[in-house]
């Protein structure tokens, strides 16, 4: 009941209902101080706080998160100290207090140093940066040169990890520290490095930043063409951004205009005889405000436009193109057979006992930073992400177009996967299980669409991902038969697999270095 109150709080928050959040993090919080579950009434606490900042309520905010940061340094856990550190700091820099936010922000980075979270690591150091960058002249503030030395260290330890938008945060940091010290080439160096990475990411909130800082950074150089340009693309994308808020809420302000005209109508069926001399005044007024609302209906249909092209490029990120185009064509799509698959599961080792010292939304968060990697290394390849499931991810290649090149495809992106894991050097470790052959595939569901796969060769598949081990990449012998040319790999033997009997399995090791590499083979 606590982590499903505190999903569902966190999932309204995320919508911008703070009204309807709020009540889900206080039962969390009842609950947990009702069952003494500390780590519950830590995230919970932290979640109220976090609502009450956004509200601007920040004597409730610090109230709160100063609870929390009791019970994270009571439960020993580095990753609620630094969260709720970083979260004080936050209101500290809201209410302008330059001293009390570095303080904090430095905390939560010494948490973060200690956990060796490298990617806490790094938005920690951008966080004191920006403490650094505070002006109050009073008290020693600002101090550019100790903020850029810290904007730096962040971009580099994000570019270690391959964390694009925390690299164009950092960029976008230290040019804005430049603005302000008036080394405006500088600014355009950074904000350039910032630019192409937001571009490349196709991130809106860092391509506006970006362009803000050139705009200025060129404008203080004189160069007024190039900053008129970059000022009008910052215009733009800040319009957009305001525009995909502004859609939103459309239908509520046509569903209230509807409302109120109605509302008006039946005021005017209710009022005697006396009152209809005056209303027809009103009348006139009520016309002349229906013009109005209807160019305001048609101004708005503009941006309802915009929205049906976002609900479209939505739907072709949760189905197939090709699946996507039937379903909007006929309604619905028709199940279809492939003869040859090759599917792929993944799944984190120890995951149940990482997840309990992990606040939800701190879970949520890892899982989300690792899957999106997961999902820019099969895009390289016609590989279909199917689904994942709570720490386990789910991928084919071979649908819905099918090839002959679905098993080679499939066990190069599972080698990117891995090699990039052992890079991030961290707590998680991850099993690869991969097998080939027949599956059905189609759409389920009418309201929630899901394209899902299903066959043997699904469970096969999932069979090889238990029967692995850590850090491996494990396939079985239909698969092997398909790559044993273009890839090393070790004969484990027939191993029993649950349901399945015994099943050839083999470990990957490496890319052949020619077709003709000896690999290794099953004996007689």
């Amino acid at each position: 009941m606590v982590r499903s109150n505190l999903t569902l709080g966190m999932i309204s928050r995320e919508r911008g209902d703070f009204d309807k959040s709020l009540p889900y993090f206080l039962s969390a919080l009842k609950i947990s101080e009702e069952i003494g579950y500390k780590f519950g009434m830590g995230a919970s606490s932290s979640a109220i706080g976090t609502i009450y900042h956004m509200q601007g309520n920040y004597s409730k905010a610090l109230e709160y998160l100063n609870e929390s940061l009791a019970i994270a340094k009571e439960i020993n856990s580095k990753r609620g100290m630094s969260a709720c550190y970083a979260n004080i700091g936050q209101i500290h820099e809201s209410m302008g207090d330059c001293e009390k936010t570095l303080h904090h922000y430095s905390q939560s980075l010494k948490m973060d140093e200690e956990a060796e979270d490298m990617h806490g690591t790094g938005l920690g150091l951008n966080n004191v940066g920006v403490a650094y960058s505070m002006k109050c002249p009073n008290k020693g503030f600002p101090n550019y040169q100790k903020a850029l030395e810290c904007f730096q260290k962040a971009f580099d330890i994000l570019e270690k990890i391959e964390d694009k938008q925390g690299m164009a945060m950092s960029l976008n940091n230290i040019s804005g520290v430049y603005l302000e010290k008036k080394d405006f080439v500088s600014a355009i160096e950074s904000s350039q490095k910032g630019l192409s990475i937001a571009k490349e990411m196709n991130s809106k909130q860092d391509l506006k930043d970006s362009y803000k800082n050139l705009a200025d950074a060129y404008g203080g150089l004189n160069d007024f063409k190039n900053a008129y340009e970059f000022h009008k693309l910052f215009s733009e994308m800040k319009d957009s951004l305001l525009n995909e808020e502004s859609s939103k809420q459309i239908t509520e302000m046509q569903t209230k205009y509807e409302t109120e005209k109605k509302e008006q109508q039946i005021t005017l069926l209710n009022k005697d005889k006396e009152l209809q001399d005056a209303q027809l005044n009103r009348q006139k007024i009520i016309i002349w405000s229906v013009a109005g609302g209807l160019l305001v209906v048609l101004i708005l249909s503009v941006f309802i436009f915009r929205e049906r092209r976002k609900s479209e490029k939505l739907l072709l990120n949760i189905l197939p193109a090709e699946t996507a185009r039937e379903l909007k064509a006929n309604g619905k799509a028709k199940a279809k057979h492939y003869e040859q698959v090759t599917v792929m599961f993944t799944d984190f080792k120890g995951f149940t006992t990482i997840a309990e010292k992990l606040s939800a939304e701190e879970l949520v968060s890892e899982l989300d930073f690792l899957f999106k990697k997961f999902d820019e290394i099969i895009s390289k390849y016609p590989i279909e992400k199917i689904k994942t499931i709570g720490d386990a991810y789910m991928c084919a290649g071979g649908l819905p177009s099918p090839n002959k090149t679905n098993a080679s495809d499939v066990v190069s992106a599972a080698i990117e996967i891995q090699n990039w894991m052992t890079v991030q050097n961290n707590k998680w470790q991850l099993r690869i299980g991969i097998h080939t052959g027949s599956v059905t595939a189609g759409v389920v569901g009418n309201k929630k669409f899901a394209y899902d796969i299903w066959g043997d060769a699904v469970n096969t598949a999932s069979r090889m991902e238990s029967s692995g081990e850590a850090g491996k990449i494990n396939i079985s012998g239909a698969t092997h038969q398909l790559v044993r040319d273009k890839f090393t790999c070790e004969f484990r033997g027939k191993i029993p697999a649950k349901n399945k009997g015994e099943i050839e399995m083999y470990f990957v090791e490496s890319y052949s270095e020619s077709k003709n590499s000896i690999v290794s083979t099953p004996s007689a």
